[in-house]
């Protein structure tokens, strides 16, 4: 420790997910960091004052007698090898391998904690053999380990994102002490308008409807939000939600889960498509029968005009427009928990499709805030039960 603070090396840095999510929690201090991406890396010191650090561009290359101390290891490796969204090839897979690249750290450095990210799939990836690999490799190095899969919806931002988080601790009074149970929602269901399932209006104040098995994907037919999330770029004179394609469309609580191919436009990702509705509001129409027809030279006005003068012989109507996108880079970003000046950093001078692949491999800061103030407040315990002890022996 130097200075009170738990000082921590960045594995598989990407953008820096980890590093401002314990900044945020505040207590840690970064000393290096490593990745291989050099466009990630480049906004990784955009956000970062570097100057000083230990760095490596390949964890394969890192020489560990050679790395400054520290005590808390931080890696999100490679997932693509257990996402069910890939081959889940594992450790046959080049990138599923680096997972040994962290054990070596571990071994040769003995931190007293490390905390690292994955796919849930890593759980249930070949039938369990790869994850009780990972467990026993950790067990041998004489730390305790534990894990839990959360979700970012349940830690401020609108998204999905499921993740395993795995902790591990030399010292065996920290367990139960660090990953964090979300609060659980004690709102009851509040139903707007009535109607048969999937098609019924739900206010977002109160509780989801349980998902089933069979429901199609987030949100598939529990029915429709009442939502307009402010993580959404504004649109002039217009709303924004969320929006699930997975037969039948819906409109959702919460954004699919982001992922490294996100500017294909509404891209279609193992059975998940996802999207963005953007609502400009209902427009008065004349006469929707007769298409000629023009009343002061207009057939449709603009959302919140008054509607148009009535005729004997006309028929008006209201005409409600809606299109669906993907999301922006800026929104991917928030929805991973940067915030709007991190963002402008990020994004100058650097292409869209790198900002989609950043945000996709990245890890959610506010889920790692979160597992920081509770690694930081059980650190401090040991630290203050090994003070009694010391004065209790003197």
């Amino acid at each position: 420790m130097v200075d009170g603070t738990i000082r921590f090396f960045d594995l598989f840095s990407g953008i820096g997910g980890f590093r401002e999510g314990l900044r945020r929690a505040g207590g840690f201090t970064c000393v290096g960091h490593c990745e291989v991406d050099v466009h990630a890396d480049r906004n990784y010191r955009v956000l970062f004052d570097t100057e000083g650090e230990w760095y490596c561009d390949d964890a394969r290359k890192i020489e560990t007698g050679r790395m400054p101390e520290f005590d808390l290891l931080c890696a999100g490796f490679p997932c693509q090898a257990f996402s069910i969204a890939g081959r889940r090839e594992g450790f046959a897979d080049a990138r599923g391998t680096l997972f040994f690249e962290i054990a070596r750290l571990v071994k040769d450095r003995r931190p007293a904690y490390f905390l690292l990210e994955n796919v849930p799939g890593l759980l249930s990836h070949d039938k369990g053999r790869t994850f009780h690999t990972i467990l026993r490799s950790f067990s041998e190095l004489g730390y305790y380990v534990e894990w839990k899969v959360l979700n970012s919806k349940d830690f401020g931002v609108p998204q999905s994102r499921r993740r395993v988080y795995i902790i591990g601790y030399l010292d065996g009074r920290c367990a139960g002490k660090i990953l964090p149970f979300p609060r659980a929602n004690e709102a009851s269901l509040i139903q707007v308008f009535p109607g048969r399932e999937g098609e019924r209006v739900y206010h977002p104040d109160g509780v989801s409807c349980t998902l089933t098995s069979g429901t199609g994907g987030m949100g598939g037919k529990t029915g429709l939000y009442e939502v307009g999330v402010p993580v959404k770029d504004a649109v002039k004179n217009g709303t924004l939600h969320f929006v699930d394609l997975s037969p039948p469309p819906l409109v959702t609580e919460t954004a699919r889960c982001l992922h490294t191919r996100q500017d294909a436009g509404v891209f279609r990702h193992r059975g998940e498509t996802s999207g963005v509705l953007a609502e400009t509001g209902p427009r008065a129409v004349l006469a929707p029968a007769k298409k000629t027809t023009r009343q002061n030279g207009r057939r449709m006005k603009e959302p919140e005009e008054p509607m148009f003068t009535l005729t004997a012989t006309d028929r008006h109507g209201i005409v409600y427009h809606g299109r669906i996108r993907r999301l922006t880079p800026r929104e991917c970003l928030r929805l991973q928990g940067y915030y709007d000046g991190q963002i402008d950093q990020m994004m100058a001078g650097m292409s869209d499709s790198q900002i989609y692949k950043q945000a996709g491999n990245g890890v959610t800061v506010n889920v790692i805030e979160a597992i920081g103030r509770n690694l930081f407040l059980a650190d401090e315990e040991l630290k203050q039960n090994e003070s009694e002890s010391r004065a209790e022996r003197m």
